[in-house]
């Protein structure tokens, strides 16, 4: 009986073995007694919308070498070190290790590998991965990314969509004994990978070469900490470019300094957050007219300041804008209208719009670390922070949500996601994700939107925006100017200069947001960021062959008077005079320094700054 019973435990342990776990003994003994060289998969191009290559791919070569099969160290050494030019003595080393499978050299090219395959040296064997090439270097690099050293994505757009981006790894298996020598009557088996999908982007490589060209630009004329830019769709929310200074190439990504890389890795567009200033104000202009606070005809007197709740909040135009409509109270960007506006509304209904334009949440965008904006919570707020909310204070937002909320403004009250993918195609061309705009209707009114339009674009042609024009087309925009904050504290001598700028001006497709960090000198928007937003429509009008809307009128050209010693009454009285929008930097004095400088040639309706003290 016992003899039956140990008899059937045996069959059965048998069967177990042979038929259950049959497969995985199997691969124990395959990985004893094979070894695989990895070959890795070519990882998926990245393209602009036009299929333009922004991101490529190149085949390398990693030699490995196992100690036990190699005949003849001394000349496998010597080859190796004139092949890869590595020390003869630290290879020669290498092959007495007694570790089974040692790594020679990475990112070897084809031409020396298939050299040394073709040698007398022994026991060497060749692993295939892939190094990114990016044809255009420092060219959009916080949008595309890096990939690792092993061709992974680790930011932007390489990391985003590295699921479709990534391919399938082959490999070969090559017959050894237990102590890792090939097998003269070996056989070596390849099984295939499987290359990655491509990405198309909704960017452009021209229109991000004109944003590249202008944050360049505005960050060495002005000494700034940095600049970057936005083109978007204003109807559907694609991305047509992002730029961003200071940046570095792309194929040579700084890993040994991980403060840098990751400062100029980071898209601060996407991630940051920050105080508009008076960009806001497109904001609290239309929520005033759509919700009745204010309208087309309602009157302001700016005598140069505020007083809410017992503080004293100045118009950055310490002098006054005096009497001024609607019309004129946005185009002069005075910050009494627009804090008579916010509290007219109040605060409850203002929020409401707020959450309506999106600022309390992100915005949808497909790229990771997007920030989300900073709000005194409503039952918090004072009529004060109110008034300073109004004209772009005591707020903060990501520059993206900003653009975002301002275009919802004037493509007829719709907010739309901003998106950067296009689509993704696999390797015979077959699309296997489509993307596609998503908009929220009805933030505002069409009339609304449509009173917005002709208000900004009256901004560009006669107020703070003139810089921005190009001529014979029509432009809306606003400017803005903030103080920046650090630790909590106004950080003196420290601003941001913005610029939003949309066009055409009756039926917007493109907008476009201009950051400047921290310039030097001269801080205003209208000065700072505004003209480089005008280079870009004009790259955009030449590129998109956009005929001109309207005849240029001729502009008048004069000298520059002296207004050094001046009050800035005066000064501004007689500039005003030739049609000149004055900006005034400074509360009390006389005029101290003048940009233009007295004796050179301007032409009527620009932009000059006054400085006192």
């Amino acid at each position: 009986m016992l003899a039956a019973f140990l008899f059937a435990a045996l069959i059965g342990r048998l069967i177990y073995i042979e038929v259950i776990t049959s497969s995985d003994l199997q691969a124990k003994a395959m990985e004893q007694w094979m070894r695989d060289v990895p070959l890795q998969a070519e990882r998926g191009e990245i393209y602009d919308r036009n299929g333009v290559l922004l991101a490529d791919s190149e085949t390398v070569y990693t030699v490995y070498a196992r100690p036990m099969s190699v005949s003849n160290k001394a000349k496998t050494a010597s080859i190796l070190a004139e092949t890869l030019g590595l020390d003869k003595e630290t290879v020669y080393s290498k092959l007495h290790s007694r570790i089974s499978e040692i790594t020679i050299a990475k990112k070897v090219t084809k031409e020396e590998m298939l050299k040394l395959y073709n040698s007398e040296a022994t026991g060497l064997y060749y692993s295939q991965t892939i190094s990114r090439v990016y044809p255009y270097g420092d060219f959009m690099t916080q949008i595309l990314g890096f990939t690792n050293l092993d061709a992974q994505g680790q930011t932007g757009v390489e990391a985003y969509y590295d699921k479709y981006l990534s391919g399938t790894d082959g490999y070969l298996l090559t017959e050894t004994d237990l102590v890792g020598r090939e097998l003269d009557t070996g056989v070596t088996r390849y099984v295939a990978g499987k290359k990655g999908n491509s990405v198309y982007l909704t960017l452009d490589y021209y229109i991000q070469s004109f944003a590249e060209k202008a944050v360049d630009a505005a960050m060495i004329n002005h000494k700034a900490l940095g600049a970057s830019a936005i083109v978007m769709n204003a109807k559907t929310g694609e991305i047509y470019a992002m730029a961003q200074a200071p940046s570095f190439d792309l194929n040579n990504v700084p890993r040994d300094n991980i403060a840098e890389l990751f400062s100029y890795s980071k898209s601060t567009l996407i991630s940051n957050v920050f105080e508009p200033g008076s960009t806001f104000k497109i904001l609290t202009a239309a929520i005033g007219l759509e919700t009745g606070a204010i309208s087309v005809n309602t009157a302001c007197y700016c005598p140069g300041y505020r007083m809410v709740d017992g503080q004293k909040i100045r118009c950055w135009k310490t002098i006054g804008h005096g009497s001024q409509k609607f019309y004129e109270g946005v185009q002069n960007s005075c910050n009494c209208l627009f804090m008579d506006t916010a509290l007219k509304i109040g605060s409850n209904r203002f929020y409401d719009y707020i959450y309506k334009f999106g600022l309390n949440e992100k915005t949808g965008i497909d790229f990771s670390g997007e920030g989300k904006g900073l709000l005194i919570p409503r039952a918090d707020v004072k009529p004060v922070d109110l008034a300073r909310i109004g004209f772009g204070q005591a707020i903060a937002v990501t520059p993206i949500a900003l653009l975002r909320s301002a275009a919802a403004v004037v493509n007829g009250g719709n907010l739309v996601t901003p998106y950067i993918l296009d689509r993704v195609e696999d390797t015979s061309g077959k699309i296997i994700v489509k993307n596609a705009p998503s908009v929220k209707k009805g933030v505002i009114s069409e009339t609304t939107s449509a009173t917005m339009r002709d208000v900004l674009e009256s901004v560009v042609t006669n107020g703070s925006g003139r810089n921005a024009s190009v001529a014979g087309y029509r432009i809306g925009g606003k400017t803005g100017t903030a103080q920046k904050y650090i630790n909590g504290v106004i950080a003196r001598g420290k601003y941001t200069s913005t610029f939003i700028g949309f066009a055409p001006a009756d039926d917007p497709e493109y907008i476009v947001l201009m950051v400047v960090d921290e310039p030097q000198g001269l801080y205003y928007g209208s000065i700072v960021a505004a003209p480089y937003v005008g280079d870009i429509f004009r790259g955009i009008f030449a590129y998109k062959n956009i005929s001109p809307a309207v005849t240029p009128e001729p502009v008048e050209t004069f000298i520059m008077p002296n207004l050094i010693g001046m009050t800035p009454q005066q000064a501004n009285a007689e500039l005003t005079k030739l049609k000149i929008f004055v900006e005034i930097a400074g509360e009390e004095g006389i005029v101290v320094r003048q940009t233009p400088a007295a004796g050179v040639y301007v032409s009527a309706k620009s932009v000059a700054v006054l400085e006192i003290g």
